[in-house]
């Protein structure tokens, strides 16, 4: 997760106590800002119990929503939909995602206060990063894939465009383990009284390191894969309405791809780049820094929303998948022969219809 803000009304510690490294909220705060003169009081008691309550909130929705995703999306493994495949992983990412939010919710409740070690400091920010680079990329390969298998291939695509796509799957997973190892080798337990996980960085340079991780994760996490995301789901939006004219429902929940990833990464990385660029770059009046400080933790939580969104719209919508959710579900319910022929011949009658191919049209 992304590091912890001190409290806006605490003076940020002297670089003596840390040798030459520092906390990336105190260095904010030490280098930046002196809040004791900034007249703007807020509850940090009353903030740490929200983000606790939206932590849960996520972590047992996600959960169930993507268990499920995954559950039905293995049993039929062997289609050879891109959304059985893409979804698949994606579910897995964003339950990686959700498997780390306990220690978050603890985390905050203890007023960021660490109590797994060194290596579970380095290790849980890793797994949280990977996991969470793998469903933003499995993303922006499935919206490419989908205008792909719409417009019309290659024969030569055709043919191998299931190995094709556990490739790009591997490589996917591939690029986002590595992408967090130079963020997370600067993660370090430090004790200050009550030992704490933060972003460590020499001091010297620690303007120069704080720019360039916050730029690195804004253009890996959003400015790249968004754009991509965006375009392409507008042409396939274009071609859906262009060959089935009644395709406007199906129209609006491609754009609300595009507006779910919006909603949940845009207020995140245009905070996380205003603060790192306060004081160096921009100037920010002191209390509306303060206010941004505060948010800051809120608005990393709603980034999360992604885990909730993605099962939603990408499985929950789609008449097909809600009937295999059906006829998974029924084969574990008691029932007489003839109810379980009809439902069998129920589930094999369906298809994953959110993926758009161009022989079967627009989601459903």
């Amino acid at each position: 997760m992304a590091e912890p803000t001190a409290a806006p009304s605490e003076t940020p510690a002297a670089p003596s106590e840390f040798g030459e490294y520092h906390n990336l909220s105190e260095l904010f705060h030490l280098l930046n800002y002196t809040y004791t003169s900034c007249e703007f009081s807020l509850d940090e008691n009353a903030k740490r119990v929200a983000v606790f309550v939206l932590y849960l909130a996520i972590f047992v929705v996600g959960l169930v929503e993507n268990l499920l995703v995954v559950w039905v999306n293995w049993q039929s493994r062997g289609s050879r939909s891109l959304v059985n495949l893409y979804v698949l992983h994606m579910a897995i990412a964003d339950l990686g995602v959700l498997l780390s939010l306990p220690v978050w919710m603890l985390e905050v409740m203890l007023d960021y206060t660490w109590l797994w070690g060194s290596f579970l400091c380095r290790f849980t920010h890793y797994f949280y990063f990977a996991n969470m680079y793998a469903s933003i990329f499995l993303l922006t390969c499935l919206s490419v894939d989908r205008y792909v298998s719409l417009r019309g291939s290659s024969p030569f695509w055709h043919r191998h465009q299931h190995r094709g796509r556990r490739i790009i799957c591997a490589c996917v997973w591939v690029l986002a383990a590595a992408i967090p190892f130079v963020e997370v080798s600067h993660m370090q337990l430090v004790n200050t009284g009550d030992p704490i996980c933060i972003f460590m960085a020499p001091f010297e340079t620690y303007d120069e390191w704080a720019l360039a991780v916050s730029l690195a994760t804004t253009a890996v996490g959003f400015l790249i894969p968004f754009p991509i995301i965006a375009v392409f789901n507008v042409l396939t939006a274009r071609l859906v309405r262009r060959s089935k004219p009644e395709g406007g429902r199906h129209c609006l929940l491609i754009y609300s791809y595009i507006v779910a990833f919006l909603l949940s990464w845009l207020p995140f990385h245009v905070l996380l780049t205003l603060l790192t660029l306060d004081g160096t770059h921009i100037v920010l009046h002191c209390s509306f820094a303060h206010f941004l400080y505060f948010f800051y933790d809120i608005i990393d939580c709603l980034t999360l929303m992604h885990c909730v969104l993605n099962p939603i719209l990408y499985n929950f919508l789609s008449k097909s998948f809600r009937s295999k959710l059906i006829s998974a579900v029924v084969r574990y319910v008691p029932k007489d022969a003839a109810g379980q022929k009809g439902a069998e011949g129920s589930s094999s009658s369906t298809q994953h219809s959110v993926v758009i191919t161009k022989d079967g049209g627009a989601p459903s």
